[in-house]
């Protein structure tokens, strides 16, 4: 993991032996050496190792000194140390930031380890033959021998089905990640107890959330554009709290563009700006951020991406990984890492403010069919659907160029529109959100699997856990915790902490996020418009033009890539001798996906799910077939 901190190392020995703390440092508060790893209280009581930060760390630094402690360093790792001992883990709470950590208490003989309340941060941990070994990548333990290399085949599926993995599950059978919001305590036998500081579910049901969607509710519109400002430009200034120089990802879309105004124009930033382009893709968007760079004077550094560098890239996927990641936008926020790298050391992404303020389009239309629940709409969107679906995808692709009039392009249309056809079929909320965010319907997934499991993914129960006051509140709370920690987290911090650049997300700030999840639904959604009240705060600082288009996400283009330069590895990773080779996939199924896809039949997979079976399989070839190093770790 020598990626994740190039800055300074630090191992120590500690509980007679019994426990190794091991850690690699990225400078990024208190440069000097006072803030090296493993960190330890003065009387060497309590130990701790540490990745992310903790942006208010001043003021409950301020807080313990009015209580009579006394600081050596300019760091946050010696304020959470503090802080466990005066407040024990009552003290989490108080921490805004992103933040694994584990913690050794010599006292209680007890390890803690805890993770930040949306998951920004990793920490896997695996036991066998009497031993837990923690890190903040599973190939930490399956490069040093902790795991079997077996496959957990609930996570398989979830994997092909959504292209992501939730917590606590991982790849691996013997492998787990600590939850999001969550204390995992292991006593000396290596009993653990989980505590859960922080729930999502608490954003949208409750007594705390009713009450403050009622105060909120009753509030003239300018005066929630105030208090919602407000609560997003404190949220963005502490993500630039940092002794080395921060930069921002710039799509020139609604969520970066935001961050990027508010930090520019009310905190008075001069900012470092990033984009990569795909040329005349239809997933390039670097005019839109060179033209937000420049209305907020950032200093903006463009790279155009060739087909061939986003190839190359691709073939570093695997390496990077340590699990399968199904997001194709691994490809693009990997070369912008890159980019930024070469100038700062910290990045601001913009993760969370869609499944914060409603900005998929998913939403839009998965919630419009749910409220149109007639006979008569039924029928409808079932015979739109029928129609739909007996024309071939390059027909749709036509279709739809000649509809739009040389106006604004959604990325990805076919596959917009075929998972509106499974969703005209649902007969509930959860089948329907599940049909348009499923690559592959559950009983596709079960034909794909060599060996499927008995047992489901669990995907309804989390659904259904949160009540809201509209079924769009479930769809985001769904999102929130499971999309948002399991795809975009895990892509941006993969690709982020590769390149030693630390990824930081303004929107997921938890005081923030208390607003917006009670908003009213017409501040999300309003008129076609997605995220309605961060375009009306963007309208008070930018002309509309530079920022009102359709939402294209940070994708790839994929289905390009795999007809054209990929072709080849596709065919090749998903031969029948490799497929046997690995034992996850139906060697006759898989060869019938492949040969429809690559002939774009009627029912050919969408671009995305060919992408889940070519990263699936080389996963498995660097991961489960390569030879392992030498284990390292001390009983």
């Amino acid at each position: 993991m020598a990626h994740r901190g190039p800055d300074d190392r630090g191992v120590e020995v500690l509980a007679n032996q019994a426990l190794v703390f091991g850690h690699l440092r990225l400078s990024i508060l208190d440069l000097s050496p006072l803030g090296h790893q493993p960190m330890a209280t003065p009387d060497r009581r309590t130990w701790i190792v540490y990745n992310g930060e903790v942006y208010n760390f001043r003021e409950v630094r301020r807080e313990l000194q009015s209580l009579g402690w006394h600081f050596r360093t300019e760091s946050d790792t010696e304020v959470i140390l503090a802080a466990y001992r005066e407040w024990g883990l009552d003290a989490i709470p108080r921490f805004c930031g992103m933040f694994a950590f584990a913690l050794w208490d010599e006292t209680r003989q007890l390890l803690h380890l805890c993770r930040d309340r949306f998951g920004v941060k990793p920490l896997y941990f695996s036991i066998r033959d009497g031993m837990l070994a923690f890190a903040s990548e599973s190939k930490a333990l399956n490069r040093a021998g902790h795991t079997a290399r077996k496959v957990n085949p609930v996570s398989v599926a979830e994997f092909l089905q959504y292209g992501y993995i939730s917590a606590p599950r991982s790849i691996f059978a013997d492998v787990q990640t600590v939850r999001p919001g969550t204390v995992l305590t292991f006593d000396a036998a290596l009993c653990a107890r989980e505590c859960e500081y922080w729930c999502a579910r608490d954003l949208f049901d409750g007594e705390a959330a009713t009450a403050l969607r009622r105060e909120i509710g009753a509030l003239p519109d300018e005066q929630l554009l105030d208090r919602m400002e407000s609560a997003l430009q404190r949220a963005f200034e502490y993500r630039m709290v940092a002794d080395v120089p921060v930069g921002l990802f710039l799509s020139g879309g609604i969520d970066s563009s935001l961050v990027a105004t508010l930090l520019a124009r009310r905190s008075g930033f001069k900012l470092n700006t990033y984009t990569i382009g795909y040329g005349e893709s239809e997933f390039d968007e670097t005019p839109y951020a060179r033209a937000v760079a420049q209305a907020i004077g950032a200093n903006h550094t463009e790279l155009p991406v060739t087909a061939r560098q986003a190839v190359d890239t691709a073939a570093e996927i695997a390496a990077i990984a340590d699990e399968p990641i199904g997001d194709s936008s691994l490809v693009p926020t990997l070369l912008v890492s890159r980019l930024a790298r070469q100038h700062v050391k910290v990045a601001l992404s913009a993760d969370g403010a869609d499944e914060l303020c409603g900005g998929y389009a998913r939403y839009a239309y998965c919630g419009g069919f749910l409220q149109r629940q007639s006979r008569l709409a039924r029928g409808l969107y079932y015979l739109a659907g029928e129609v739909l679906e007996q024309l071939p995808a390059r027909w749709i692709e036509v279709a739809y160029g000649a509809a739009r009039c040389g106006g604004p392009r959604f990325a990805a249309i076919g596959d917009k529109l075929r998972k509106f056809i499974r969703m005209s079929r649902a007969g509930s909320a959860f089948d329907a959100y599940d049909a348009v965010i499923s690559e592959w319907s559950a009983n596709q997934v079960a034909g794909l699997m060599r060996d499927p499991p008995a047992n489901g993914i669990g995907a309804r129960r989390a659904f259904e856990s949160v009540q809201g006051t509209d079924p769009r509140d479930q769809f985001m709370h769904y999102d929130m915790t499971r999309y948002l920690p399991g795809d975009l987290l895990v892509k941006v911090d993969r690709a982020s902490m590769f390149v030693s650049l630390e990824a930081r997300e303004p929107f997921l700030d938890h005081e923030a996020a208390r607003l917006a999840a009670v908003l009213p639904m017409k501040w999300k959604m309003r008129n076609g418009h997605n995220k309605y009240i961060l375009r009306r705060i963007l309208y008070r600082h930018l002309p509309v033009k530079l920022f009102e288009r359709p939402k294209h996400g940070f994708s790839a283009p994929v289905g390009k890539w795999l007809r054209g330069p990929l072709c080849e590895v596709f065919r090749e990773e998903l031969a029948a001798r490799r497929v046997r080779e690995y034992g996850l996939l139906d060697v006759s199924v898989t060869e019938e996906a492949v040969d429809s896809f690559l002939a774009q039949g009627r029912d050919a997979p969408a671009p995305a799910a060919a992408w889940f079976l070519l990263q699936l399989q080389q996963w498995a070839r660097h991961w489960l077939c390569e030879p392992r190093g030498s284990p390292t770790s001390t009983r």
